[in-house]
């Protein structure tokens, strides 16, 4: 009996840890930079290789984990490799080892520049990444299974990546894509986003901060708010969307010009307690107002909060030769939509709403009136002017 039990115990346990495996792994990531300058004068530097490890753990928050995150090396002073995670610390901002706790969509983002005549290779054991999880790397161009794939290179420039463990499920309740889709750091489907740009501004307690962006195609000019908090250096990024945002029910019910959305830090990050009086920056051109006969006072931007699109205080700001210039208010950051509405009549398109055209009121014209004059008074009138002269010939006579 006491065997039985004994082997009953052992599969209880077998069965425990197999279950449990998943729930805590770490991936280390080569990054290693190659000189791609094939001059014998001036030879290039040795490759240089950082190590990077996200993973998960049980133990693990959200935040910065002393027990747990490691932090990484301050920034480069010069033109050199660099690659790290952010982190919204009030005091460390780079990590070079993420953990996050075992939730379903858990996210990473790393931070890559590339220097000048330079290939970066990242390297991965693909046994190390998680059966059951499909861990999916987003270039920005491209998506990676790390499950199949042990490497990607990258030439100069910048770069932010978005690696994540599972395809997300959308919120209309449809999955955002098969096979190689899945979501973005931010849970929108890779399938819907044209463009994907991302700032980093350092946050501190009563300044002014200003992300500025400068992609083509990206509506957006500027974000600004005020920092309430020593809170390090903290992402913003925006996202142009093919489509209706893939995180909301449904589209805002005017005539659309872009989707898009706005995300500020980590999750409930950009909250009253953090940042005050944030303002959204953004450009229409004037050649879509002109084809849609869209009334440029009725131009918004749109959250989508709660389930619903609400209309934000929006105020044109100026103009050039191609945009109309807009700022918004912004109660926080999610998906979002420009919109406007067609003008009233069949005239306008340029922004302004076309009114009646108002014509003189046509008065009629009096003819000129005739004097009216006593009938027979001209011949009554000769006779007595006669009379009088006969009476003079008369005396003279």
């Amino acid at each position: 009996m006491s065997n039985i039990l004994r082997f009953t115990a052992f599969i209880f346990m077998l069965i425990f840890f197999i279950g449990t495996s998943g729930a805590e792994w770490t991936l280390p990531i080569y990054v290693t930079s190659l000189s791609s300058n094939d001059n014998d004068i001036y030879p290039p530097p040795p490759p240089a290789t950082y190590i990077c490890v996200l993973g998960v753990s049980i133990n693990a928050t959200d935040g910065f984990d002393k027990n747990l995150d490691v932090s990484a090396p301050p920034p480069p002073l010069a033109d050199a490799l660099d690659v790290y995670f952010p982190c919204s610390h009030e005091v460390v901002n780079r990590l070079a080892t993420d953990i996050k706790p075992d939730l379903k969509g858990v996210s990473w983002t790393m931070e890559l520049i590339v220097p000048s005549a330079s290939v970066v290779r990242m390297d991965w054991n693909v046994e190390a990444v998680p059966e059951d999880i499909p861990v999916i790397m987003n270039t920005g161009t491209s998506q990676i299974n790390m499950k199949s794939q042990d490497y990607t290179t990258f030439e100069t420039g910048m770069y932010s990546l978005n690696v994540i463990t599972q395809i997300a499920q959308t919120s209309n309740g449809g999955s955002s894509g098969g096979g190689g889709g899945g979501s973005g750091g931010s849970g929108e489907a890779f399938e819907n986003i044209l463009i994907s740009e991302t700032e980093r501004e350092f946050v501190n307690k009563g300044s002014v901060v200003s992300y500025n962006f400068n992609s083509e195609g990206n509506v957006v000019q500027y974000l600004n708010f005020t920092g309430l908090k020593n809170s390090g250096k903290i992402a913003a990024k925006v996202e142009i969307l093919n489509n209706t945002s893939t995180l909301v029910d449904s589209a805002p019910s005017d005539i659309i010009y872009k989707n898009l959305n706005i995300w500020v830090g980590n999750l409930d990050w950009a909250t009253p307690e953090n940042i005050a009086n944030p303002i959204v920056n953004f450009k229409v051109e004037k050649s879509w107002i002109i084809d849609n006969k869209i009334s440029k006072s009725t131009i918004s931007l749109n959250r989508y909060s709660d389930g619903i699109w609400n209309p934000l205080e929006t105020h044109a700001i100026g103009e050039d030769a191609e945009y109309l210039y807009f700022e918004s208010k912004v109660p926080g950051f999610s998906p979002f939509a420009v919109t406007g509405k067609k003008v009233v009549g069949e005239s306008g398109g340029e922004g302004i709403i076309a009114g009646p055209t108002e014509t003189a009121e046509k008065q009629p014209v009096q003819a000129p009136t005739e004097k009216k004059v006593i009938p027979g008074f001209s011949l009554f009138a000769g006779v007595l002017v006669l009379l009088v002269v006969m009476q003079i010939l008369r005396k003279n006579d």
